[in-house]
């Protein structure tokens, strides 16, 4: 996971804790404005969209979605901007 301007986070151990440090300030209520969803082929897709919560706002230039064999879908790759 790229953040910027917070840095970059690789493993669940990582990506969870940026996020519950988050959610402790008090961050909650995100929100997708205008989503563009792109298939990247049969199994996979690329999100892009400006976002915002309570606290914070910004762009996601890159959420990379992949559907497993069991049917779930998993993020594998996420990039976005908290913007002033």
């Amino acid at each position: 996971m790229n953040a910027k301007p917070f840095g970059t986070f690789t493993g669940i151990k990582e990506i969870q804790a940026f996020w519950q440090g988050l959610i402790d300030q008090g961050v909650t209520e995100v929100k997708y404005h205008e989503p563009q969803i792109v298939a990247d082929d049969e199994n996979m897709a690329v999100l892009s969209s400006a976002w915002s919560m309570n606290k914070a706002q910004g762009i996601i230039t890159k959420e990379l979605w992949v559907i497993q064999k069991d049917g779930s879908v998993l993020l594998l790759e996420d990039d976005f901007e908290a913007q002033n």
